[in-house]
């Protein structure tokens, strides 16, 4: 009572930033208040999780809060046709922050709720998400696990038995040419841009966790202005560069190659229980593969696959004010639960998949530089794609010798 500030004043609980929180909050998230009065609960922890709790969290001020629809001295029940939250009254209500809002803002929940009480179509492609999530990257790390330990387990033996320990002299030294100078810009321009449209993803959807705040006690709101120009940018560099990609493998000779080489085959089925076999210790034999083997051509068209699902659905989310007119406040929120999972997949992926491949994997450890200088050497052939060096070698096809012209 004796403390009562402006409204405008940062340390207002009635704030624009903390009305939410610090008003709103504390009662409608009591479970004895809500079963007393029989009003859902829950109502606030879904406000925070959604983009303007997530924008409020980050510290904008002007993001909707609960008064922005629910308003301040004339709330009224939902069902009261004077609630500004009505069903008759919601398009208006929306048309404040979103010019054009008719009848389709309506149709979904403002308050998501992805359990089976709540919102089963959104329950469902989360739980479909998180289940496929669990086994591919499950998946995955028991398979580099194996692929260590074996490697491990070989380099152990190559330290203590004398015999297993080649002569410096018989080193192989040639190099071949794996990726050109428009194929390493090609990597390059999508490992940045990919890169950045993690940081700043995830900066909006977990504003509170101790490397944003970080940046936010350093910028301020700023940040989060900053935050979405980034990501944008970042997905219009990405989509540029799979164009251009598709270009490449359409309309080069090199490209064309490059597509009929990473195709996948029935024989990459087979290399991929074969390859287990040989990290369990049941063979002796380890697959021969070609250019490309079915640990490339699994990243490759994951790759190609989530890219598509990230454009369409970033497309969806970036212009929601036009598919929310066109279509439903539900379709932008189930575009927006695929964008979110699909964006754990793919990081995941990349991290338990190709960093292990071209980081951690002992063969390559601290880090494979074809990415770089665009070479492997003749060993590395040899270990990783002895097929192929085998066709190079009859074609007489080196680094610096007949055949891929650097700049192709």
């Amino acid at each position: 009572e004796h403390s009562i500030v402006e409204h405008a004043r940062s340390d207002s609980p009635v704030a624009a930033a903390n009305v939410s929180e610090q008003v709103c909050s504390p009662c409608h998230n009591s479970y004895k208040l809500s079963s007393k009065y029989g009003f859902a609960s829950g109502r606030p922890a879904s406000f925070s999780d959604s983009y303007h709790g997530l924008a409020s969290r980050f510290g904008s001020a002007e993001t909707a809060n609960c008064t922005s629809c629910h308003g301040v001295h004339d709330i009224w029940p939902s069902t009261d046709t004077r609630s500004r939250v009505h069903p008759v009254n919601l398009s208006s209500t929306c048309g404040d922050c979103h010019p054009g809002a008719n009848e389709n803002f309506a149709r979904g929940s403002v308050h998501v709720v992805r359990t089976p009480e709540g919102n089963q179509i959104l329950y469902w492609i989360s739980t479909i998400y998180i289940l496929l999530i669990t086994v591919v990257i499950g998946g995955m790390g028991a398979h580099n696990l194996l692929d260590w330990g074996r490697k491990m387990r070989r380099r152990y033996l190559e330290t203590t038995t004398p015999a297993m320990t080649q002569p410096v002299g018989v080193r192989k030294t040639g190099l071949f040419l794996r990726m050109t100078v428009n194929e390493r810009i090609q990597h390059a321009t999508l490992a940045v841009s990919f890169i950045m449209l993690v940081i700043t993803g995830f900066m909006l959807k977990f504003p509170d966790a101790w490397w944003v705040q970080g940046l936010r006690n350093l910028m301020g709101v700023t940040l989060f202005e900053l935050r979405g120009i980034l990501h944008r940018v970042a997905a219009v560099v990405m989509v540029g560069d799979s164009l251009y990609h598709i270009y490449y493998v359409s309309a080069t000779v090199r490209g064309r190659q490059f597509i009929r080489d990473i195709m996948l085959r029935v024989r990459d089925f087979s290399d991929v229980g074969n390859m287990l076999r040989y990290n369990l210790g049941l063979t002796p034999d380890k697959p021969q593969f070609d250019r490309f083997s079915y640990i490339e051509k699994a990243e490759y068209w994951a790759l190609i696959w989530g890219t598509i699902i990230m454009t369409v659905t970033g497309v969806v989310l970036w212009f929601e004010n036009f598919f929310m007119g066109n279509f439903s406040k539900l379709f932008v929120d189930v575009n927006e639960v695929i964008h979110y999972y699909e964006a754990w997949l793919a990081f995941l992926a990349i991290v338990v998949w190709h960093f292990y491949f071209v980081i951690f994997n002992p063969n390559v450890y601290p880090m494979n530089f074809t990415w770089l200088t665009g070479l492997v050497t003749e060993e590395e052939m040899e270990e990783e794609h002895p097929l192929e060096l085998e066709r190079l070698k009859e074609s007489g096809r080196e680094a610096g010798q007949a055949g891929d012209p650097i700049d192709q």
